[in-house]
């Protein structure tokens, strides 16, 4: 375990606040345009679609489901995908 950084790119909008992996992609939340995004391992946008958060804050998937929370309502949203 030594921190070495072994890939990165650039988030698709200036504002990440969540990642999570489904085992294929990774599935990023961005407080700047309340957006969701389904992402390839090279950072390449798969899909995206509207946040149902105004303020989302975070990401994680359980093997069928993403689970979303907004940071100003404090509200946590199931995702199908």
């Amino acid at each position: 375990m030594s921190g070495e950084v072994i890939k990165s790119f650039a988030s698709p909008a200036s504002g990440p606040t969540g990642l999570a992996f489904d085992g294929k992609y990774l599935w990023h939340c961005d407080y700047a345009v309340a957006t969701i995004y389904q992402l390839g391992l090279t950072g390449k946008v798969i899909k995206s679609f509207a946040s149902p958060a105004a303020g989302p804050a975070g990401l994680a998937f359980d093997g069928k489901y993403l689970w979303h929370c907004d940071q100003n309502v404090a509200i946590i949203y199931q995702i199908a995908v």
